[in-house]
């Protein structure tokens, strides 16, 4: 794993170098073996490398001559490519010669002098990557089919500019770009903010895209993958045994390493089948990590341990507890995001990845399983709302006003409020929520109205539509976002076999009516699962990843709270108003109202606000921070 970031001058001058070397503040911690700062004409390239693959052969950026005498080309790349080594070998039969031993990196330039735009086609992987042309003055960028890699542009009439994190396009700008009031509006609505920033033209590219830009100023973008069109005559048996070979392929791919490799481990569906078919195919015991939580309705530590005793594993547990340093690895995490993001997951997410990090350097995750197989209970919903459409009227108001969050009667709520509405973007929109128009609004900050999600798509079925939804969306402005900074910051690497291109390709094809054999989530993949895990694991219902952040809020950490959002003042410069935040902190505070997801989302947005006055981290000191012989 990498960080990468470069400046293409519009104005036939060269990049200014103090401003490259700024990025590295930023970029050490996602690449702490090696650093190289270039300039070439028009265009500058910053790059630190973690080395997980071809451990002496992958310095970047990477020049190679893809033809005798021509070493026009220079790549910057962030990610790993599974199928390197058939592309090589593809290659080589085109005539290509190649001067490391099996370095992914080096197959991706070859690759692009063979194929050009072509080349996202053939990978298989999580990749994000920069290609500078010296000869034709034109910068190719590629991000993988689901988002796992990040990359950011910006541009205006001087420069182009394009970071593996908003804090070096940050750094290499020069400047802070002015707050983007809607980004703000949709952060509080969905809980992250899509591909437009907080910071006014700084903005995400895309998943499956790919950028070419050049001097003259020009900026094209295409789509290079979609989701295949769901099938109608898939059958349940094939799929199963579809589902079991490809997943199978896609653990095997990603156990390749030059560095210690383990798996996260819950004890949930996903990350347990992923772990036991990896210990299947290596000859020793596999390292797993999990993180215990303090309140059992949290802690799935028993299950995990279940699973790793089956399957032969070496298992390690970390016990998580609120402590002092919470806010201040939330702080360090908003900055590493360069935005807020109100998923407060990502705290146990970057305990168990520093945790595991002591260990190992590359570990497997279970992540995409649920929004590939149906994993969540709102699928079902939405399915349940078409069949009791036009009964709005039945549901009484004091369930439209529940007051709790995550429990059966919040639960309730969310689908009576979706019933009300009669289209099924409409319907999804109100049970993934943050905050309504009318609670933004109530903040001082003014809702603003949205009818549907951006970019929803109208499927036969309802379902279909939310569960593409949150591939396109949920996945990678929240999850694989949380997961790439959270690991990132500790220099780990992790592997999602889940979210192999062949199993995307598969499993998007398939309806949920084949997913769902009986209507149970991930109905499929525990049938694959039952050939490795005891039934009772197989059999668990869903709990997801998170903490009792509620009950640390209205006690060990309640007045910390209190003074981190209210003896700050960047919410109020924000427009925030200061009676609803205190309303909030007491209603939390004496167990009336669980607010804890919106003061969550506040406390991020203020850290957020703080982090941007001085986005900057001392360069010494991460310097200090890095590894020997930087």
């Amino acid at each position: 794993m990498c960080g990468l970031a470069g400046i293409l001058r519009l104005d036939d001058t060269s990049p200014d170098r103090d401003r490259l070397d700024a990025t590295l503040a930023h970029l050490l911690p996602r690449g702490p073996d090696g650093h190289g700062v270039e300039i070439d004409g028009p265009c500058g390239m910053a790059h630190t490398r973690l080395s997980i693959i071809d451990l002496l052969g992958g310095d970047q950026p990477m020049r190679v001559p893809a033809r005798d005498g021509d070493g026009s080309l220079a790549l910057m790349f962030n990610g790993e490519i599974y199928n390197h080594r058939a592309l090589r070998d593809q290659l080589e039969g085109c005539g290509h010669r190649f001067t490391s031993d099996h370095c992914d990196t080096e197959v991706l330039l070859h690759g692009y002098r063979e194929w050009g735009t072509e080349l996202p086609k053939h990978l298989h992987g999580m990749y994000a990557f920069a290609v500078w042309d010296a000869d034709r003055h034109q910068v190719f960028m590629v991000r993988d089919r689901v988002g796992k890699k990040p990359l950011y542009v910006y541009h205006d009439a001087r420069q182009i500019v394009y970071g593996s994190l908003i804090g070096a396009v940050i750094a290499a700008i020069g400047r802070t770009p002015e707050i983007h009031t809607e980004a703000i509006n949709h952060y509080l609505t969905f809980g992250y903010t899509g591909g437009k920033s907080m910071l006014r033209g700084i903005e995400e590219m895309p998943a499956a895209h790919w950028m070419l830009i050049d001097t003259r100023g020009s900026m094209r973008t295409e789509r290079y993958w979609r989701p295949p069109p769901l099938s109608r005559s898939s059958t349940k048996l094939g799929a199963q045994a579809a589902v079991h070979e490809v997943l199978t392929e896609a653990v095997t791919a990603r156990l390749e390493s030059d560095v210690p490799l383990g798996c996260f481990l819950s004890g949930g569906i996903d990350s347990s089948l992923i772990a036991a078919i990896a210990q299947r195919h290596i000859d020793q015991p596999l390292k797993t990590f999990n993180v215990a939580m303090p309140d059992a309705r949290y802690d799935e530590s028993p299950y995990a341990r279940q699973v790793a005793q089956h399957i032969g594993a070496e298992h390690h547990v970390l016990e998580a507890r609120p402590m002092g340093s919470l806010f201040d690895d939330l702080e360090r995490l908003t900055a590493g995001i360069g935005e807020p993001l109100a998923d407060s997951s990502i705290l146990p997410t970057y305990w168990l990845c520093r945790a595991t990090r002591e260990h190992v350097s590359v570990a497997l995750s279970g992540d995409g399983g649920d929004e590939l197989f149906g994993g969540y209970d709102r699928y079902r919903a939405m399915r349940l709302l078409r069949r009791f459409r036009g009964m709005a009227q039945l549901i009484p108001h004091w369930l439209l006003r529940s007051p709790e969050y995550k429990s059966q009667r919040a639960r309730l709520s969310r689908l009576a409020a979706a019933a009300r509405h009669d289209q099924p973007g409409s319907q999804y929109l109100q049970m993934i929520r943050l905050f309504t128009p009318q609670q933004i609004g109530r903040l001082g900050l003014g809702g603003f109205a949205m009818d549907v999600p951006p970019a929803w798509r109208d499927e036969a079925d309802p379902a279909e539509s939310a569960r593409f939804w949150d591939l396109d969306h949920y996945l990678p402005y929240d999850l694989l976002r949380k997961v790439d900074r959270a690991s990132m910051s500790v220099a780990l690497e992790v592997r999602s076999p889940m979210l192999d291109t062949q199993l995307c390709d598969l499993a998007g094809h398939l309806p949920l009516r084949v997913l769902l054999p009986g209507g149970k989530p991930k109905g499929l993949l525990r049938q694959v699962a039952a050939k490795y895990l005891p039934s009772a694991i197989v059999r668990r219902r869903k709990s997801g990843f998170s903490i009792p952040i509620g009950a640390w809020f209205a006690g060990a950490l309640a007045d910390q709270l209190r003074e981190r959002l209210l003896d700050g003042h960047a919410l109020e410069e924000l427009g925030v108003r200061r009676d609803t935040l205190e309303r909030m902190i007491e209603e939390h505070a004496a167990g009336r109202i669980n607010h804890s997801p919106g003061l969550f989302a506040l406390l991020t947005l203020s850290m957020w606000l703080n982090w941007i006055r001085d986005p900057a981290p001392p360069i010494a000191d991460v310097l200090a921070a890095a590894r020997p012989g930087i």
